[in-house]
């Protein structure tokens, strides 16, 4: 199985691809659990695809939330990562539609560039992303204690 998260409606696209391990020489917890990640993202005519860092407990978070949506058709889940690379939105109706707003950057700081856009995807995809959130996380586990 793939490990990845892909989002995807009407041609619009956000897939994150986790890649492996970024292995910093420290002791500390906190820094074995960063992911080289690629993501590529597609809003209408404007597409592309970068590399992030993301962390571990990134995708453990979102997978939580993003899973409980299937129940909590008015619910909302939030996909973000603490360098600014990727913000993912996401809001139920109530009814088993989502909208969800997305903000990407390539290169996160100052004088950045974003992508932003909005898309919707319903109730009957949930289940499918989250195996994909399963794999990542089963893939590329939280490595030690981050309390």
């Amino acid at each position: 199985m793939e490990e990845c998260f892909e989002l995807s409606e009407s041609g619009d696209i956000v897939r994150i691809e986790p890649l492996e391990y970024l292995r910093y020489d420290s002791n500390l917890d906190w820094d074995k659990n960063w992911i080289k990640t690629k993501v590529f993202i597609k809003g209408g005519a404007f597409s592309g695809e970068y590399i992030a860092d993301f962390m571990s407990v990134d995708f453990l978070r979102f997978r939580n939330e993003f899973n409980a949506l299937y129940d909590n058709l008015s619910g909302s889940a939030y996909f973000y990562d603490l360098e600014g690379y990727l913000e993912m939105k996401i809001k139920g109706d109530g009814f088993g539609h989502f909208n969800v707003d997305v903000k990407a950057c390539d290169a996160p700081g100052v004088n950045a560039s974003y992508l932003t856009f909005w898309m919707t995807f319903d109730q009957t995809y949930i289940k499918q992303m989250v195996r994909g959130l399963d794999a990542i996380i089963k893939e590329f586990p939280v490595v030690g204690n981050l309390k």
